[in-house]
């Protein structure tokens, strides 16, 4: 085995149970560990993992796999029938991942209670087998092509990458949140072009998880913020070598989810509290490059979907009712005055400026920074702000082709870049 952060085959501070770690004892080294992570997902991970182990038999025939099915406690025979689905040549493991307190309130696309624990495991026991590759997978998708190893896993045993991160192809419309502020603030923040969200599927290097992932400390804010925006920190802070894999559409099975609102608190608000952690490394950052890409590709189609533009504004208006005493706390005097002016508009013509709402996420990122107001407060004070961006970018755009989308996503996140030096005065003026 290699040589690791365990003296003497230990346990201590390990989050493997007793029977995981018993077999690992006997346990041969494997090239790759698949890990599935369900909760209730009968209807979709058997199929899955079908898909996934027809993949890698077509992709990588000689590697020794190892598929890790990590289950939060589903009541609907889950498990059972993952064991039938991988059948009895590859090796599979079951493992009961531990779900503590807060994780319970964790949301996430996967709906995987426990997720950051259930992705340490998987890491933990990757380095204990020496893997090469540990894939993480989530067991509500239904759109996994057999090429998805191939994409996932091939840039790490034959390029050397270090982290694969997954890019699907969405309609014009969705991801918003990812496109309009987690993407482009990642861009800005650290220069380099990637999509924020992990959910889906993502796999990492034996050599990314042994140096990096697991000596990090495991604080209560990456359970309280979701394990997979931390891991996409990591992986653009670190200097590592970055892959996009362009997967295609991603459909999955529908799961109860929290309210925009929390959402937003939880997405954002990892970001802010990541922000704080390496400020050393991001404060320097100017411009941004591209990541490789494999796969599929890359772009929005031409779908639009069902979108009520007049409930975003008539949400906006209702902030400016509600939240106009929290809004002047956290938003700079400038910002605030311009955020009133918007109320005046009808529907049609109302517009939300891009440099607005960069100075907006950029005062938000402040205020959080300085706790000019409770988090958690100061964090769903942006939901009807958000609102009114997203109603402008459809009213500005929605009569174009899908491509003017695209320009309009590029030029905000150019003006992220461009307006960095305004977050970076004032985030230092707080240290003086």
């Amino acid at each position: 085995m290699a040589e690791s952060e365990y003296d003497n085959n230990g346990w201590e501070g390990s989050v493997i149970p007793e029977p995981v770690r018993v077999r690992l004892e006997k346990a041969e080294p494997v090239d790759i560990v698949v890990g599935v992570l369900t909760y209730n997902d009968k209807t979709t991970a058997p199929a899955l993992i079908h898909m996934l182990k027809q993949g890698f038999q077509q992709s990588v025939p000689q590697r020794p796999v190892l598929f890790i099915n990590c289950d939060a406690g589903s009541q609907d025979g889950t498990p059972d029938l993952v064991e039938q689905a991988v059948g009895t040549d590859v090796p599979f493991w079951l493992v009961h991942h531990p779900v503590h307190g807060v994780s319970l309130h964790i949301l996430s696309e996967s709906g995987v209670p426990g997720r950051e624990e259930a992705v340490r495991l998987l890491a933990e026991v990757s380095d204990r087998l020496n893997a090469k590759v540990c894939l993480v997978v989530d067991g509500n998708l239904k759109s996994a092509d057999l090429r998805w190893p191939e994409w996932l896993v091939g840039p790490i045993l034959e390029k050397d990458v270090d982290c694969v991160v997954p890019q699907f192809v969405r309609n014009r419309y969705d991801g918003t949140l990812t496109n309009t502020l987690l993407a482009p603030l990642t861009r800005a923040l650290y220069g380099k072009r990637v999509p924020y969200h992990l959910g889906g599927a993502f796999a990492l290097s034996g050599r990314f998880i042994r140096s990096i992932l697991l000596p990090q400390p495991w604080d209560d804010g990456i359970a309280r913020y979701g394990i997979d925006g931390w891991i996409a920190t990591l992986a653009v802070v670190e200097q590592v070598d970055v892959c996009q894999a362009v997967l295609g559409p991603r459909a999955q099975q529908g799961k109860p989810g929290g309210d925009l609102a929390t959402v937003l608190a939880q997405a954002v608000g990892c970001m802010f509290h990541l922000m704080e952690r390496y400020e050393e490394r991001w404060e320097s950052v100017r411009g941004s490059v591209e990541v490789p890409s494999v796969g599929l590709k890359a772009g929005l189609t031409d779908q639009v979907g069902t979108l009520r533009v007049e409930r975003m504004v008539q949400g906006f208006r209702q902030g400016l009712r509600d939240l106009v005493p929290v809004w002047q706390i956290v938003l700079s005097e400038e910002t605030f005055q311009r955020i009133l002016e918007l109320g005046v508009e009808d529907v049609e013509s109302f517009r939300f400026p891009p440099k607005l709402w960069v100075q907006v996420v950029y005062d938000l990122a402040l205020a959080y920074h300085d706790q000019l107001l409770h988090r958690e407060h100061l964090l769903k004070s942006l939901t009807p702000l958000y609102l009114g961006f997203i109603a402008s970018l459809v009213l500005s755009t929605r009569g174009n082709p899908v491509q003017s989308v695209e320009q309009e996503l590029e030029r905000l996140a150019g003006q992220f870049e461009t307006m960095k030096p305004y977050l970076v005065e004032r985030w230092r003026w707080s240290h003086e």
